[in-house]
């Protein structure tokens, strides 16, 4: 872009060499793909290339020799600003003005004649509309990004490994309740980790520095300012190695699971709550079912345990061909005694005897249990039937042993009758089931009060 040098004016150069020098502008002007112009000390437009003429909208031949106020008059006062700043010899900073719906990026430099003196600036707009959008949108992820790993309670971080530094994004201080204003420096690596879990933290990242794991994992607990404990699950990998091969960057996310630690907690001690309520109720239910099988006076099993026990005994001894022996034991003229001393008494006396029989019965490895009433029957499997008739003879001599008075008994003392009935190979066709054993001692009870009481009599022999 020539100069007309007929024409006098105050940015005219005052000799040859000046205007060489403005020549060699307007030609660096008009090869550069910005908006340049040059002012001279007093802010008049010395000289403007195409591409800043089409910007501003004014001819170029219009715009030389004018005040910069007549030619961008919505950013006078910034290039003015510039001017003073270089006349000082300071450094002038860019500046940013809208033209067009477009932005652009002023940056001027001081410009010195061949004397050293100063003459003006040299202005470049610089289109940075794209730039600035570009940015906008960077900006716009990061918050985005910024949000998304505050809402999910997660931060990023970078450990340099050879530094042992580390970087950490800026919800980590937000999510520890640090201050969120602070800025955040590379700090330590691990020197956030609570001291009782750093050995497995520390091992998951020797195993992802050896290869042995392709991911660092770990769990740990973070320090909180307010005294408190965090949980963090961290993920992540090695990212850049150096030449050698040595690992350079791990790059990972940490995410709080605090809130997941306690629901784990909670359940936990709910779990563990409901196996001791189970265990309670299993409790309960055993003592339950021990006080629905147990007689409660003499502690003996009772007539429907007895029955269970027969059951279980018949089926046994006639599928394994064994025998079973069924004893009833009955106390001689107890309903005198009742009368006589009383129920109490009688209760006292039940007691007694019950507790003698089932100590000769455990010598013989049977069982024994109160039927009813004043009535005990025991169970004796694969016994043959002499032992069976030697045990009945313990039971009478154990009980007239224990010289319990009655007075409304002949002998003067409590004694008890016996009726005995053997399910074997030779009744096997016979008996039916477990109440016909049942019934057949019972009439063999029956047998031993005929004869006189006191004595004990086997079924079978008395037929």
């Amino acid at each position: 872009m020539p100069i007309s040098k007929s024409r006098q004016s105050p940015f005219n150069t005052a000799n040859e060499s000046g205007g060489d020098r403005l020549l060699q502008i307007e030609a660096v002007y008009d090869k550069v793909p910005v908006g340049l112009c040059y002012l001279n000390k007093d802010g008049l437009v010395v000289t403007i290339n195409d591409q800043l003429s089409r910007l501003l909208g004014v001819e170029s031949e219009k715009a030389v020799g004018r005040n910069i106020e007549d030619i961008v008059p919505h950013h006078a006062q910034l290039l003015r600003k510039a001017l003073e700043a270089a006349r000082r010899g300071e450094v002038v900073p860019d500046g940013e003005v809208e033209i067009a719906e477009e932005s652009f990026m002023v940056s001027a430099a001081g410009v010195m004649n061949d004397l050293g003196q100063f003459s003006g600036i040299s202005v470049a707009y610089t289109n940075i509309t794209d730039l600035r959008q570009t940015t906008r949108k960077l900006q716009e992820t990061e918050q985005r990004t910024a949000y998304a790993l505050e809402s999910a309670g997660q931060w990023i971080w970078d450990l340099n490994i050879p530094a042992n530094q580390v970087w950490r994004s800026p919800q980590y201080r937000v999510l520890l309740g640090l201050d969120p204003n602070a800025a955040e420096k590379p700090s330590v690596a691990w020197d956030i980790l609570h001291p009782d879990d750093r050995a497995h933290t520390l091992q998951a990242f020797d195993d992802a520095l050896s290869g042995r794991n392709p991911f660092f994992e770990a769990i740990y607990r973070v320090k909180r300012p307010d005294g408190g404990d965090t949980w963090i699950l961290s993920r992540g990998k090695i990212v850049e190695y150096g030449p050698d091969g040595a690992p350079m960057r791990l790059l990972a996310t940490s995410v709080d699971i605090s809130m997941q630690k306690r629901i784990e907690e909670q359940l936990s001690s709910t779990v563990e709550l409901r196996l001791k309520l189970e265990e309670k109720l299993l409790a309960a239910n055993r003592k339950l079912k021990n006080l629905s099988e147990r007689d409660h006076l003499t502690n003996l099993p009772n007539r429907r345990k007895f029955s269970h026990l027969l059951r279980q005994a018949f089926a046994q001894a006639r599928e394994l061909h064994k025998s079973l022996a069924v004893i009833m034991v009955d106390i001689d003229y107890f309903k005198t005694y009742n009368d006589f001393y009383g129920h109490l008494g009688g209760d006292d006396c039940l007691v007694q005897v019950g507790r003698i029989l089932n100590k000769v019965m455990k010598q013989t490895g049977g069982s024994l249990a109160r039927f009813g009433g004043e009535e005990f029957a025991a169970l004796l499997f694969e016994v043959p039937e002499h032992d069976v008739m030697k045990t009945a003879k313990q039971m009478l001599d154990a009980v007239a042993a224990m010289k319990l008075k009655h007075e409304a008994s002949p002998s003067g003392f409590v004694s008890v009758s016996i009726g005995m009935a053997i399910f074997d190979e030779s009744n096997r066709s016979t008996i039916a089931g477990p109440d016909d054993l049942l019934n057949l001692a019972d009439t063999a009870l029956y047998q031993s009060k005929r004869e006189g009481r006191g004595r004990a009599s086997l079924w079978g022999a008395f037929r």
